[in-house]
């Protein structure tokens, strides 16, 4: 690995910017109506516990990313394999969040602008932060937190003089009971934004002060999960519940209703800033989980000649998942139900219950290759 360290700062806002992200903008747990808030609460909890998951594997194998401590844990027959597969998971969640962010400004801002080279320029700015190292992007979370904060203060304050914010949007609470609020928590929010946080199983070791990396991560979880519980809460007071569930981007729409005096109108740019940052860090950190773990594996020296091929594949895998906006919706569905819980509880749940069970009969790496030669 990288000798090269991030402290808690950086890694709270590494995790607070991921988490936002994309699920800022687009609509979550629109399946409980006007209760989606309080799904984005309930999914908190699982979230939680699955960075706990995440943490443990830290704590037991210190500066080794997952693809290391898979192969501690399963031995390199079979851990070997199933770390390879996370590098196109990476990749392939990676190009979703560009495609997301190309879409969003050609249908708001770029009407006129084919989507390739919008992929381009953000692919560019991923590239060349990324070969710099995570400190240089650990060093850009910090400065570009700050902008995000303003930017959600100053958005919410517009929408609050505005007075398009109707509290009766949100009632009743239960319209259906809670089973509708379950659903829409487990499995869709829990694992889209808060089971993404795998790609940080690769981002943890570099950690200066590895013991504050769980109070770290759970104090990020809860401070992200409460912005995007307060923001679409918001979207749906002014939105409505039935719009907002058939809208592409509510909070688009939400801002663009912005009206102040006739005078401060159309300040849809705090939306796309928003966007454009959120998903920035986003695509940055599931690329260099890709790079980490595939330098792991193939032994690499210098993970940054990994950087270019890996961008590439991102940028043009972005073009060709799917052909419109509707079909790649559809296709999260599906990535959402069953790819994300294969890589981010299936797997991590499966290494962890092998590794108690080896430390329970102290069985170690050598024993496990000895059985393998039996």
């Amino acid at each position: 690995m990288e000798k090269k360290r991030i402290n808690t700062r950086q890694l709270f806002a590494l995790i607070l910017l991921f988490e936002l992200g994309t699920a800022l903008v687009i609509p979550v747990g629109f399946a409980a109506q006007q209760s989606a808030w309080l799904s984005i609460l309930l999914a908190l909890i699982g979230g939680i516990l699955l960075f706990l998951v995440y943490d443990y594997f830290v704590r037991q194998y210190p500066d080794l990313p997952l693809s290391g401590y898979t192969q501690k844990i399963l031995g390199k027959y079979i851990g070997w394999p199933l770390s390879l597969l996370y590098i196109p998971f990476f990749i392939y969640i990676a190009a979703r969040d560009l495609r997301e962010a190309g879409d969003l400004l050609v249908t708001t801002a770029y009407d006129q602008t084919p989507l390739f080279p919008i992929n381009l320029l953000m692919f560019i700015a991923v590239v060349y932060v990324l070969y710099n190292g995570i400190e240089v992007l650990a060093r850009m979370a910090e400065i570009y937190l700050m902008i995000l904060i303003a930017l959600g203060v100053s958005g919410n304050i517009l929408v609050l003089f505005s007075g398009i914010i109707e509290l009766n949007n949100l009632l009743p609470l239960l319209p259906k009971g809670w089973k509708p609020v379950f659903s829409a928590a487990y499995p869709n929010i829990w694992m889209f934004p808060f089971g993404e946080m795998i790609c940080f199983t690769t981002i943890l070791p570099y950690l200066n002060k590895p013991q504050l990396g769980r109070k770290t991560g759970v104090i990020a979880l809860i401070c992200a999960g409460i912005i995007l519980s307060m923001t679409h809460a918001v979207q749906i007071a002014v939105l409505g519940s039935d719009i907002y569930s058939r809208s592409t981007f509510p909070l688009f729409m939400t801002i663009s209703k912005v009206n102040i005096a006739d005078f401060l109108q159309r300040m849809d740019p705090i939306v796309i800033l928003t966007l454009i940052v959120g998903n920035f860090f986003k695509i940055s950190l599931y690329c260099y989980a890709a790079v980490v773990v595939a330098s792991n594996l193939f032994k690499l020296q210098k993970p940054q000649k990994l950087v270019l091929p890996v961008g590439i594949v991102v940028l043009f895998t972005s073009m060709m998942i799917a052909s419109n906006l509707i079909e790649h919706f559809q296709e999260g569905e599906f990535i959402i139900r069953f790819l994300l819980p294969i890589f981010c509880v299936v797997i991590p749940v499966l290494l962890l219950v092998v590794d108690l069970i080896r430390k329970r009969f102290s069985l170690h790496p050598s024993d496990i290759k000895a059985a393998d030669k039996g």
